[in-house]
């Protein structure tokens, strides 16, 4: 029997973990590094489901014995864990597994033997898909988070609770200036920074703009709509809020070098493009051709509007500036929380010239009155007290450790497979040989709980698609999910030279 059900407080019934099935649920013990086996492997097994919520954990004592640790080692991983709010811990009750938010009941039962881990994870895949560039939500900082609320909102003045200015809270606006002068180079002071609910809304506020001629007259569109140059392939999510806004988005070709500048439309009165990692290639923009760029921009007074995607997570050296600080009267910043911390907390940011900040404002004001000022000033605390760029050196450390797992295993189980682009980001491209491996890989991919998208449908529309892959999110991939990723992929064709 791996649990037993014994009564709870207030008259429920709840389930005791056996220590023999808290090995069973962590998997095979190394021989090294146990203490991050055990945080790793305990925080995995709740938030898949595998431990339900409710489940009291064995005493530090028993689990200590059974898994063949010290006491200090299962301690300080279940201290860990309760300052993620992954576990709580009762008085005389013991340490229960704390219920997450839309946890889809397929996962409940998968430890007592009621369902298997690849029916888990297909069930949370069919109920909600996740993005290929969200981060692992094991790892938000939630102890953190919680102080930095705190702290932020004991710091706001009485002023600062009625509508937000829309331009962003000034203590937050300073916060992300000295951030983004210090890790990204960029020349920006607080009164270049609008705060924004995301890269998403970003993008939409400055693609109205642009279609209305408030910002960056540039050429004369004609009749038509106005044409914003995009990288392709590139984000659809992205595509498709140009063409809500009323621009066209037209497609120049990507490369090893990134973006070919070569090949800028001359009509365009934008461009957007992902310098730093491109998405999905993962190349970054040559410097040669982040020249060309912004020659191009200057000759027509166009606007470029740069996506810092993903940019802080390089693994193998220190990531690339901005171009933003090479033209800070032309191009546009546009970053947000939602690849470190959490795409739940809606918090981004924008820095433009003075001529674009304006309108930009007024955009924001009348789009949603300006974004929340507690969640602001709670930015602005964990930016102030470093553990925003604690939270950093973390992921970056754990996203490289799983990335560089899958790119082993892919190189020795598939060495046909060639995975471009730099060490960097959250997802990575395995390119296949059609369209038949590539549905089957999705498919595959999916039924195992691998955020994953089809290459093909990357980018502008195309008659014929000239490439096939898969865009593989790598940041929820743990060591024990390798094995899987390698299958479904070795399943479909990866490796295999086109028919």
């Amino acid at each position: 029997m791996q649990g037993q059900v014994v009564p709870g407080s207030l008259g429920q019934m709840t389930t005791r973990l056996a220590p023999d099935a808290l090995l069973l649920a962590l998997g095979p013990r190394p021989a090294r590094d146990v203490g991050r086996w055990l945080q790793d492997g305990l925080r995995a097994a709740v938030v898949e489901g595998r431990v339900p919520a409710g489940t009291v954990l064995p005493s530090g004592r028993d689990a200590a014995v059974a898994l063949g640790v010290s006491r200090g080692t299962v301690t300080t991983a279940v201290d860990v864990l309760v300052g993620e709010g992954l576990l709580v811990s009762r008085p005389r009750s013991g340490v229960v597994v704390a219920a997450l938010p839309a946890a889809p009941s397929a996962r409940s039962a998968v430890l007592l033997g009621e369902a298997g881990p690849g029916a888990a994870r297909a069930a949370a895949a069919a109920a909600r898909p996740v993005s290929v560039g969200t981060p692992d939500p094991a790892l938000f900082p939630r102890a953190a988070w919680a102080r930095a609320v705190r702290d932020g909102v004991r710091g706001l003045a009485d002023a600062d609770l009625g509508y937000p200015d829309p331009q962003g809270l000034p203590a937050l606006r300073a916060a992300l200036a000295e951030h983004l002068r210090r890790s990204r180079g960029a020349h920006v002071s607080a009164h270049d920074v609008v705060v924004v609910s995301g890269v998403a809304q970003a993008l939409a506020l400055l693609a109205r703009l642009l279609a209305d001629g408030r910002v960056a007259p540039g050429p004369d569109p004609g009749p038509g709509p106005v044409t914003v140059a995009v990288e392709d392939p590139s984000s659809r999510g992205a595509l498709e809020l140009l063409r809500d806004a009323g621009t066209r988005p037209v497609g120049v070709p990507v490369d090893a070098d990134g973006l070919r500048t070569d090949l800028l439309p001359g009509d365009a009165r934008a461009a957007l493009v992902t310098p730093a990692h491109q998405f999905p290639l993962g190349v970054v923009l040559a410097p040669a051709r982040r020249r060309a760029l912004l020659a191009w921009a200057a000759a027509g007074d166009r606007l470029v509007l740069e996506d810092d995607y993903d940019a802080e997570l390089r693994y193998d050296r220190r990531p690339v500036a901005s171009v933003q600080p090479l033209d800070p009267e032309r191009v546009v910043l546009l970053g947000s929380v939602s690849k470190l911390l959490s795409p739940a907390l809606r918090l981004g940011w924008v820095v433009a010239p003075p001529r674009v900040v304006g309108p930009l404002v007024e955009a924001k004001r009348h789009a949603d009155l300006g974004t929340s000022a507690p969640e602001q000033a709670a930015l602005a605390a964990l930016l102030g007290s470093g553990a925003y760029q604690r939270h950093l050196r973390r992921a970056r450390v754990v996203y490289q450790r799983r990335r560089r797992a899958l790119l082993a295993a892919l190189g020795e189980a598939l060495p046909g497979v060639t995975v471009g682009g730099v060490a960097a980001g959250l997802h990575l491209v395995v390119p296949l040989p059609g369209p038949a491996a590539e549905d089957a890989a999705v498919d595959g991919l999916r039924a195992v709980g691998v955020p994953v998208e089809p290459l093909s449908r990357t980018g502008v529309e195309r008659a014929e698609p000239t490439e096939h892959g898969v865009v593989v999110g790598t940041a929820r991939v743990r060591e024990p999910d390798v094995a899987r990723v390698v299958d479904a992929l070795r399943a479909a064709g990866a490796g295999r030279l086109p028919a």
